[in-house]
């Protein structure tokens, strides 16, 4: 018979039982308490953050340096904080409890990856502010000191690795299970770094290329085209004035200007990619006017210096495409400059003075090359005497290249791999830079005269899904011709057109061109409704589609231009195009 325990041990045991369990829920509730209250603080510092860093932005804006630089340090007192109280053991034990552990282990990065961004990036971009934007960056007599830029490289870069880490890491965080507020966060949180992630990858990027292009490393010639968009062409208009550009250790000159006249178009025809001189034709080899027919700004950047090379001699290092509208943009940070004759060149006149006026004002085409060369020299002064704000003219540059108004190539491979990645590499990067369903619409005049102010356009696009999983697309472009009635003889011969290339004077003749993303498959082409025949090519694995347009005065055309998307679930295509006189918004089908 087994020995019966005595009442006095049990009382005991049972005892120590309570008492560990009673240990235990005072260390749980203990832990409890202790996250709550440390993720109660957390949140109040990750609010004061979110005030601090908007009135950062604000003071950034703003130029004012001195605060922005006490803001960060700020920003990063709350960020450390918040990564601090939600960084010990017992937060981390907490996190292994089902329901609200993923919460608490989802706050923890938020904070943890906020601060590294507070203190990894944001306060050194703001001291970056100081040094690259600040007054000092102000051209002077015609130099700009790169020694600030050269040394702001390493924390860009440094940077533009913290945010892009952090952005991964926010967007790694697992959705399943999160509450209404965190899953919140962590939406708003990715979003913020994502683009600050971008916009650091930017500046990074141009502290790369900028000190090279400016002569640091060495002189550099680069070709200037203005292109006129009263006479179109792909990448915005038929080049027809000319500046060879001289930089040196930050020094930037205006060395020689020419004309299109100065280009003779009877000489040996250069080489050019067989694709494209399919859908483009010849004349981008041998007629300078032309070499920006097509997209790919790689090609007319080295058919320009060619035939300027071929010329004037020497070596070009780099072409730089530039229009009348982002030149009006420059000018609005410039502001106005005075010509000879004391007309004035502002923001508000120029694309008007430079596209329309000029023919009325100087029928003579050697008067006219004369006012565009005088124009251009006035306006390069402007932007490198000193009388411009840093401020407003990088806002000026930003705006002309998100419209694909300026474009850059570089014969130093450093810098060109870094364009080659960005807008500013003319439409065909741009257009791949946009993802597999961008479309690309491309206008060349065909009327061999400067009608084109007097087309107006409008495009739109949209996508409807198939039983098959993938999409019918229509890239649908509008052309009306707004001239008037009497344009064959009221307009001045360049404008209206002498019949010279087959199209009566006063109509306006225009090729429409579309690139298609790569696998995208061609489904033809209508016009008014009708289908009509077009020009079908490939470039790139890229179906292509151009379709030629002769307008009277007042007449209209609607061209529907079809296709199915390469891939199932492709159902939200993009379009960029042409840059024009106007800007024009794409709407949706």
């Amino acid at each position: 018979m087994p020995a019966v325990e005595p009442a006095t041990a049990t009382r005991r045991r049972g005892r120590l039982v309570w008492l560990i369990v009673g240990v235990v829920l005072v260390a749980v509730v203990g832990a409890v308490v202790w996250v709550g209250v440390r993720g109660w603080l957390a949140k109040g510092e990750l609010e004061a953050a979110a005030v601090t860093a908007e009135k950062l932005q604000a003071d950034i804006v703003a130029g004012d340096t001195a605060a922005a630089a006490d803001g960060a340090d700020k920003l990063v007192d709350h960020t450390h904080e918040a990564a601090a109280l939600t960084g010990d053991p017992i937060w981390a034990l907490a996190e292994i409890v089902p329901v609200v552990g993923p919460n608490l282990s989802a706050v923890r990065v938020l904070s943890t990856q906020l601060d590294a961004a507070a203190s990894g990036a944001i306060r050194p971009l703001t001291g970056l502010a100081q040094s690259v934007f600040a007054e000092s960056f102000r051209p002077v007599d015609g130099r700009i000191d790169v020694e600030p830029l050269v040394a702001a490289r390493p924390a860009a870069h440094s940077a533009r690795t913290v945010l892009t880490d952090a952005a991964a890491a926010v967007g790694a965080i697992d959705d399943d299970g999160l509450l209404g507020p965190v899953a919140d966060a962590k939406t708003s949180l990715a979003t913020a770094l994502g683009q600050a992630a971008g916009l650091s990858a930017t500046l990074d990027d141009a502290l790369v290329i900028a000190p090279v292009m400016l002569g640091a490393d060495g002189p550099r010639n680069y070709l200037v085209l203005f292109q006129n968009n009263a006479e179109l062409r792909t990448a915005g208009g038929i080049p027809g004035a000319f500046a060879l550009v001289h930089a040196e250790d930050g020094l930037l000159q205006l060395v020689r200007q020419a004309s299109t006249a100065d280009f003779s178009p009877n000489g040996p025809a250069l080489p050019a990619p067989a694709a494209m001189a399919a859908v483009f034709g010849d004349g981008m080899s041998s007629h300078i006017q032309d070499v920006t027919m097509t997209p790919d700004f790689t090609v007319s950047a080295d058919l320009a210096s060619a035939m300027w090379e071929r010329k004037f001699g020497g070596t070009v290092d780099g072409v730089i495409a530039v229009d009348p509208v982002a030149l009006s943009y420059l000018l609005g940070a410039t502001g106005p400059v005075t010509l000879a004759d004391g007309s004035e060149l502002t923001t508000e006149n120029a694309v008007t003075s430079l596209l329309v006026d000029v023919y009325t004002r100087f029928p003579d085409g050697a008067a006219q090359d004369a006012f565009f060369a005088e124009s251009a020299a006035a306006s390069f002064k402007a932007i490198t005497g000193g009388a411009a704000d840093p401020k407003a003219l990088v806002s000026a540059l930003a705006r002309a290249g998100d419209e694909n108004r300026v474009a850059l190539w570089s014969n130093d491979e450093s810098v060109q791999s870094v364009l080659a990645g960005t807008t500013l590499a003319g439409l065909d990067a741009a257009q791949k830079e946009l993802g597999p369903e961008a479309y690309g619409v491309y206008l060349n005049d065909a009327t061999g005269a400067k009608m084109d102010p007097y087309l107006d356009v409008a495009m739109a696009v949209g996508a409807v899904p198939r039983d098959d999983g993938r999409s019918d697309v229509t890239v649908t472009v509008t052309l009306t011709s707004t001239a008037a009635a009497d344009a064959a003889t009221s307009y001045p011969p360049v404008v209206a057109g002498t019949g010279f290339y087959g199209v009566a004077p006063g109509q306006i003749a225009t090729n429409v061109t579309v690139f298609a993303p790569a696998g995208a498959f061609d489904a033809g082409v209508e016009r008014d409704g009708e289908r009509v025949e077009y020009a079908p090519a490939v470039v790139d694995d890229r179906a292509v589609s151009s379709v030629g347009v002769t307008l009277a005065p007042g007449e209209k055309a609607e061209l529907v231009f079809h296709y199915t998307s390469a891939e199932k679930g492709q159902s939200e295509p993009l379009l960029l195009h042409t840059p024009l006189m106007k800007n024009i918004t794409v709407g949706s089908l």
